[in-house]
């Protein structure tokens, strides 16, 4: 957060507060992402700041920062504050605003091996960039990749920081889809699951047609983001993000999450997100690719044979289509899908259209 100042010493940069626009800002998170910097500059300033600072740092007007304190504690105009307090800083002076200390953060204390293995995380996080999301975690990565960096003497179960090793341990997931003009779209959705609100959105391909949904769980799965949930009427299911257009969380509808919802019995691994059902779908592999075949446990319910040539054959859940011919395709020439005959046909036009690209 940078300096705040309002006076004019020499040496200082001095911020003028500059005549906010009338009217509640452009853009429908534009609010949220506020309230986020509000409360990212109180917690960076345990004594508390002035309305007048906190009015030059929002770039907005005093009575607004009121509102904003007021969203922040998550109380009415009519209720006591119970997250913020005003303090006073001199008889008749301002009010300074800050978090009771009390409700202020409290620190994890995190050993120099744990923190490496949090920043190992960082890239995937990557498909949330544009969002007040991301920037969050991010902001959170950064303060961890400090404590890692940190010297202070190592022992038997300490590691060194000196050696630059957040750029030489890494998770590296799957390459992430940009949803960067998405950012508000992320936002809303992350606070639709947090909050148990109801979401609506249009379908990207029926754009005149708003629909419901009730998001359970959100996924960055593979590089992609699923919500998975429940319309109306209708069974659990999971929904890309690139299928949902203009989605806007409820501010009034809420729900209750079903007894015993578990998110992890949607996410398949290399299979997809999305329900189980009876659909399956058989693959025939090489005797080459053997052993690399039966060493992977790709899903709990898949069912292997092995014939006497060596080649093996495994089915499957059919989860996602599209996701069960990656798999397939993934393979090369070494797989071979069964059945379904459906399945079969569309692997097959895919590979005559890419064999004839090389013709």
């Amino acid at each position: 957060m940078p300096t705040i100042s309002t006076g004019s010493s020499p040496g200082k940069k001095s911020y003028k507060p500059k005549t906010p626009k009338l009217g509640r800002p452009l853009g429908r998170f534009t609010q949220h992402r506020r309230i986020d910097r509000l409360r990212e500059a109180l917690e960076q300033e345990p004594k508390g700041l002035t309305l007048e600072e906190l009015a030059v740092y929002l770039k907005i007007t005093e009575r607004s920062v009121r509102r904003y304190l007021r969203e922040l504690d998550g109380t009415k105009s009519d209720e006591k504050f119970e997250l913020l307090e005003p303090v006073q800083t001199r008889p008749g002076g301002p009010l300074r605003w800050r978090i009771k200390p009390g409700e202020r953060g409290r620190a994890v204390s995190l050993r120099r091996a744990q923190a490496y293995a949090l920043l190992a995380t960082r890239q995937g996080f990557d498909v949330l960039r544009g969002s007040a999301l991301y920037d969050e975690v991010d902001l959170a990565l950064g303060q961890i990749a400090k404590i890692a960096q940190t010297p202070f003497r190592t022992g038997r179960t300490e590691i060194s920081g000196e050696h630059n090793l957040q750029s030489r341990f890494v998770f590296a997931p799957s390459l992430a889809r940009s949803y960067a003009s998405r950012g508000e779209d992320l936002d809303e959705l992350f606070r639709a699951v947090a909050d148990l609100r109801v979401v609506h959105f249009r379908p990207r391909h029926a754009l005149r047609l708003r629909q419901v949904f009730r998001p359970y769980a959100m996924v960055m799965h593979r590089g992609a983001v699923y919500v998975v949930g429940t319309p109306p009427i209708g069974d659990i299911e999971a929904l890309p993000l690139e299928a949902m257009t203009d989605i806007r969380s409820s501010e009034t509808e809420r729900f209750e999450l079903p007894a015993g919802f578990d998110v992890n019995q949607y996410i398949h691994g290399e299979l997809g997100v999305g329900r189980i059902g009876k659909a399956r779908f058989t693959v025939d592999f090489d005797a080459r690719v053997a052993d690399e075949v039966k060493s992977k446990r790709i899903h709990p319910l898949q069912r292997t044979a092995s014939s006497p040539d060596g080649r093996v054959r495994l089915s499957l859940p059919l989860v996602d289509a599209t996701a069960a011919i990656g798999f397939v395709l993934g393979w090369g020439d070494a797989a071979r899908v069964v059945d379904p005959p459906d399945l079969v046909s569309d692997i097959r036009a895919i590979l005559s259209r890419a064999a004839a690209r090389y013709s």
